[in-house]
């Protein structure tokens, strides 16, 4: 009898728990209104991330096409003989040679795109901008220093990420795939205005560093020029030298065996001389060895008399012709001119002109995190807890009291 009626309660205990709850909705609902604004209000204070990704697109082939003169010329001046055969150049081993003609490098679209994604991997331009357009507020940091290294550590945040080879393309769909610049931040307006400056500042940095190192190579030509004339030049002075040095032994020399022939009264050439003939040929044997005064100082006084009679020394120096084509050659060698005309006529001198390659800012992808509806969702499911627990605890106070009282 017992057992049923502690049955009987527990029933009796569960429909007036729900009754309490039925009874209590309205102040259920008020704690899930309650837990949904302030939820609400959280999520209006606080700051809404956003991940932008942007793509970096080379120069097409429009753009390219202006540097066809230039690449040609480049192809030339580096298939030629003009660095290999300098004078100079040979003084140095076979891996400089090789560097110093290698400085003439082509424009191409992936050179200019690796200059301009090292400069931006650089990210002290990003530094700049970050700065410039104000995305950290340097009045919540305590001085410069901290400031300075907030930025840097915003800029190093920045990723400049490599194309990937995507699904599609593993299928065997081709697309087209660029380098990105991915950043996490709040202000969409100032992420785009950093874009954009620092598109301008690093194609600026891209025609520096080409026309710098076009000068450097053509400084380094102009050199290389001075120094072969210089070469050349000392070579012919020495021909010249070593031509009157030689002339004056020569002469001395014939002047002693032309004494000895007057003092032994050779007049004529006394070397023996034996023929040996037939029906085809004639053949002498003349003993060279022989003393040169046996030529006679007849001989002799007139060899000595032509060489002091030259006007034209140039035509006995043997070799002094070919130094001289070499210089002029190289006094005629028109490289450099053609690589400063090259460089005026091909955009490196226009500011506006010249692109490596280009942030493609307008179309940035901004990925925003979205857990308002999860919060959300939580929210509620917190409201709706405490709301019955509030219910049913304030039932059971109010079930204490009635019974105190009886």
């Amino acid at each position: 009898m017992v057992k049923n009626s502690q049955i009987d309660n527990d029933e009796i205990n569960l429909i007036e728990l729900m009754y309490n709850l039925w009874e209590g909705k309205w102040k259920i609902a008020v704690a899930v209104v309650i837990s949904f604004i302030t939820v609400i209000s959280y999520q209006s204070t606080k700051t809404k991330n956003f991940t932008a990704i942007t793509e970096i697109k080379p120069i097409g082939t429009l753009e390219l096409n202006k540097f066809i003169g230039f690449n040609n010329l480049v192809i030339n001046i580096n298939n030629s003989n003009y660095i290999n055969n300098s004078n100079y150049i040979n003084h140095i081993n076979t891996s400089e040679k090789i560097n110093v003609k290698g400085n003439f490098n082509k424009i191409t679209s992936l050179r200019l795109l690796n200059l301009y994604t090292n400069i931006l991997n650089d990210r002290s331009v990003f530094e700049d901008a970050v700065r410039k357009f104000n995305l950290l507020e340097a009045s919540q940091y305590n001085n410069e220093q901290e400031y300075s290294e907030a930025i840097i550590r915003l800029a190093s945040s920045i990723k400049i990420l490599s194309p990937s080879v995507s699904a599609n393309a593993k299928k065997g769909n081709l697309e087209t795939s660029y380098h990105t610049i991915n950043f996490t931040h709040h202000d969409a307006e100032k992420w785009i205005s950093v874009l954009t400056y620092v598109d301008e500042f690093a194609n600026k940095l891209v025609k520096k560093n080409l026309v710098g190192e076009y000068i450097n190579t053509l400084v380094f030509l102009e050199n290389e020029k001075k120094y072969q004339l210089e070469d050349v030049s000392i070579k012919i002075n020495n021909y010249s030298i070593d031509y009157e040095r030689e002339t004056k032994d020569r002469l001395t020399y014939l002047e002693e065996q032309s004494a000895i022939a007057k003092k032994l009264g050779i007049v004529k050439n006394t070397i023996e001389v034996q023929t040996f003939g037939n029906q085809n040929t004639l053949l002498s044997n003349v003993k060279t060895d022989s003393p040169f005064y046996l030529r006679g100082y007849e001989a002799i006084d007139k060899e000595i008399e032509l060489i002091q009679l030259r006007k034209n020394k140039k035509a006995f120096i043997k070799g002094l012709f070919d130094l001289e084509k070499e210089k002029r050659a190289i006094e005629q060698n028109q490289t450099i001119e053609r690589v400063k005309l090259a460089l005026q006529s091909n955009l490196l001198e226009n500011n506006n002109e010249f692109s490596a390659a280009s942030i493609n800012f307008i179309t940035t992808k901004f990925e925003y995190k979205d857990n308002q509806k999860m919060l959300i969702a939580i929210a509620i499911v917190i409201g709706l807890i405490v709301g019955v627990f509030y219910v049913l605890i304030s039932s059971e106070y109010q079930s204490l009291r009635v019974s105190k009282k009886n």
